[in-house]
């Protein structure tokens, strides 16, 4: 399933992208963080490289509003594209599929998946902006 991760409690093991709402701070797995799973996060992973031209996977990368306004942008962008039925084939241009099986099990269920995505951008929009009011960082927190 497309989605948001909220709660720590809820994630199995440690493969997760957090996205904290703050600047680093020494700590991971934090109770107002959000989650992705590689996959879903692999999705909207271009957004990330485009704007923010530092962004580094592996590393904890934290994110002015400024470039956060960008990202909105951008991800508004991406689910207009999806919203927009595009041929299936063309989707490498705008998503990431970050492992060799990622592109097939999104085809698969090709409708499914898309309507997920969007939902996901969308929600994932909203919380951008939310926090957005009481923070002037907000951090991705890679592998």
């Amino acid at each position: 399933m497309i989605h948001i991760i909220y709660g720590v409690s809820t994630l199995e093991g440690s493969c997760y992208i957090e996205v904290l709402p703050d600047r680093f701070k020494d700590k991971c797995w934090n109770a107002s963080s959000i989650f992705f799973t590689e996959d879903n996060f692999g999705y909207i992973l271009p957004v990330f490289e485009k704007c923010f031209k530092n962004f580094d996977y592996f590393a904890f990368n934290e994110i002015n509003i400024d470039t956060w306004k960008l990202i909105i942008k951008e991800l508004e962008n991406v689910k207009q594209y999806l919203m927009d039925n595009p041929q299936p084939q063309s989707l490498k241009d705008v998503l990431g599929f970050p492992f060799i099986y990622s592109e097939k099990e999104f085809m698969e269920n090709y409708d499914t998946n898309v309507k997920q995505l969007v939902s996901m951008i969308t929600e994932f929009q909203s919380w951008i902006k939310e926090k957005s009011d009481s923070t002037k960082f907000i951090s991705v927190l890679g592998m």
